[in-house]
Protein backbone atom coordinates (compact mmCIF):
# COMPACT_ATOMS: atom_id res chain seq x y z
CA UNK A 1 0.00 0.00 0.00
CA UNK A 2 1.28 3.62 -0.71
CA UNK A 3 -0.01 6.46 1.45
CA UNK A 4 -2.22 6.35 4.50
CA UNK A 5 -4.08 9.83 5.75
CA UNK A 6 -5.18 9.96 9.47
CA UNK A 7 -6.03 12.93 12.25
CA UNK A 8 -4.37 12.71 15.72
CA UNK A 9 -6.04 13.61 18.46
CA UNK A 10 -5.41 17.19 18.05
CA UNK A 11 -7.66 17.04 14.77
CA UNK A 12 -4.72 17.35 13.26
CA UNK A 13 -3.53 15.66 9.37
CA UNK A 14 -0.81 13.40 8.49
CA UNK A 15 0.25 10.89 5.77
CA UNK A 16 2.49 7.70 6.62
CA UNK A 17 3.85 5.51 4.03
CA UNK A 18 6.68 2.65 4.19
CA UNK A 19 10.64 3.16 2.98
CA UNK A 20 11.99 -0.54 2.03
CA UNK A 21 15.92 -0.07 2.19
CA UNK A 22 17.10 -1.56 -0.83
CA UNK A 23 19.60 -4.28 0.07
CA UNK A 24 22.18 -3.45 -2.11
CA UNK A 25 22.58 0.20 0.70
CA UNK A 26 21.22 -1.42 3.69
CA UNK A 27 25.08 -1.63 4.98
CA UNK A 28 25.16 2.02 4.78
CA UNK A 29 22.14 2.73 6.72
CA UNK A 30 21.77 2.48 10.93
CA UNK A 31 21.13 -0.86 12.04
CA UNK A 32 17.59 0.20 13.00
CA UNK A 33 16.41 1.56 9.66
CA UNK A 34 18.14 -1.30 8.06
CA UNK A 35 14.67 -3.14 7.37
CA UNK A 36 12.99 -0.01 6.16
CA UNK A 37 10.93 2.69 8.00
CA UNK A 38 7.79 4.73 7.99
CA UNK A 39 7.78 8.40 7.00
CA UNK A 40 4.47 10.15 9.04
CA UNK A 41 4.44 13.84 7.58
CA UNK A 42 2.66 16.31 8.93
CA UNK A 43 -0.01 17.59 5.85
CA UNK A 44 0.91 20.82 5.68
CA UNK A 45 4.64 19.57 5.92
CA UNK A 46 6.32 21.19 9.01
CA UNK A 47 6.68 18.37 10.62
CA UNK A 48 8.18 14.42 9.59
CA UNK A 49 9.16 11.90 11.74
CA UNK A 50 10.22 8.30 11.13
CA UNK A 51 9.69 4.94 12.47
CA UNK A 52 11.77 2.04 12.63
CA UNK A 53 9.92 -0.60 14.76
CA UNK A 54 6.98 -1.09 10.96
CA UNK A 55 4.21 -3.21 12.58
CA UNK A 56 3.44 -5.94 10.34
CA UNK A 57 -0.23 -5.14 9.84
CA UNK A 58 0.44 -0.94 9.87
CA UNK A 59 -1.74 -0.50 6.61
CA UNK A 60 -4.85 -2.53 8.36
CA UNK A 61 -4.27 -0.31 12.13
CA UNK A 62 -7.06 2.34 12.82
CA UNK A 63 -5.79 5.83 12.43
CA UNK A 64 -6.03 6.22 16.61
CA UNK A 65 -3.41 3.80 16.54
CA UNK A 66 -1.17 5.28 13.53
CA UNK A 67 -1.70 9.03 15.91
CA UNK A 68 -0.52 6.51 18.72
CA UNK A 69 2.83 5.26 16.62
CA UNK A 70 3.11 9.00 14.80
CA UNK A 71 3.48 10.15 18.50
CA UNK A 72 6.13 7.67 19.57
CA UNK A 73 8.27 8.36 16.35
CA UNK A 74 11.54 9.95 15.78
CA UNK A 75 11.35 13.54 14.73
CA UNK A 76 13.59 14.53 11.68
CA UNK A 77 14.59 17.44 9.77
CA UNK A 78 12.62 18.17 6.81
CA UNK A 79 15.48 20.25 4.93
CA UNK A 80 19.29 20.14 6.14
CA UNK A 81 22.23 22.82 4.92
CA UNK A 82 24.49 20.90 2.13
CA UNK A 83 27.34 22.30 0.50
CA UNK A 84 24.79 22.89 -2.52
CA UNK A 85 22.49 24.71 -0.51
CA UNK A 86 18.91 23.45 0.81
CA UNK A 87 18.23 19.76 -0.09
CA UNK A 88 15.15 17.81 0.76
CA UNK A 89 15.96 15.21 3.44
CA UNK A 90 12.80 12.73 2.03
CA UNK A 91 11.86 13.29 -1.56
CA UNK A 92 8.53 12.60 -2.11
CA UNK A 93 8.47 9.22 -4.57
CA UNK A 94 5.63 10.29 -7.16
CA UNK A 95 2.54 8.11 -6.27
CA UNK A 96 1.40 7.94 -10.82
CA UNK A 97 4.69 6.14 -11.19
CA UNK A 98 3.55 3.18 -9.38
Amino acid sequence: MGLIEFSDKQGVRWRVWHVDTPPSRAHLMDPQYRKGWLVFEREDGTDRRRLSQVPDDWTALPGERLALLCAVAAPVAAIKPSTTGQQAVWPREDASAK
